[in-house]
């Protein structure tokens, strides 16, 4: 829940109680994060369940594996999860909660708070619409080859 309040668009779903929509919003932004995931594995735990009357504990989502607590608080599975992580060292925790970052660096886990986390994103997000803007000022967009023709004989 930290990480989605930080992010505006994300804030305003959560005041306007529309939880589905700024969990599917983070998982979007994550994915632009991270749009390689390689052999890396992102675990999102969420507060609750997935939906009110909904049984799921867990699913994948485009690489990503998405838990769901229950009764329980998020942050006990995440203690949980690094508690029985092989090799914590390689692990990066994301939270602003003080507890987990404490526990995290116990176990040698990475650790980035959710407003440096933020902040990264925000960094690499303009950096790509600069370059994209960038190639669009100076003519390199890749284009098709039937877009070059349409650009010379349409008005």
């Amino acid at each position: 829940m930290n990480l989605m309040y930080k992010f505006p668009d994300l804030a305003f779903c959560l005041g306007e109680y529309r939880l589905q929509d700024a969990r599917h919003g983070l998982l979007v932004h994550l994915k632009r994060h991270f749009p390689d995931l390689g052999h890396r594995k992102i675990l999102v735990f969420f507060d609750g369940k997935k939906e009110l009357l909904s049984d799921c504990y867990s699913e994948d989502w485009e690489g990503f594996s998405i838990h769901y607590s229950h009764e329980k608080k998020a942050d006990e599975l995440i203690i949980g999860y690094l508690n029985y992580c092989e090799v914590p060292s390689q692990c990066l925790v994301v939270t602003s909660d003080k507890e987990i970052l404490s526990f995290a660096r116990k176990l040698r886990a990475k650790r980035k708070s959710s407003e440096e986390f933020y902040a990264e994103w925000v960094k690499r997000e303009t950096e790509e619409d600069e370059t994209e803007f960038n190639h669009l000022k100076e003519g390199l967009t890749p284009s098709k080859e039937s877009d070059y023709w349409e650009r010379q004989f349409l008005p």
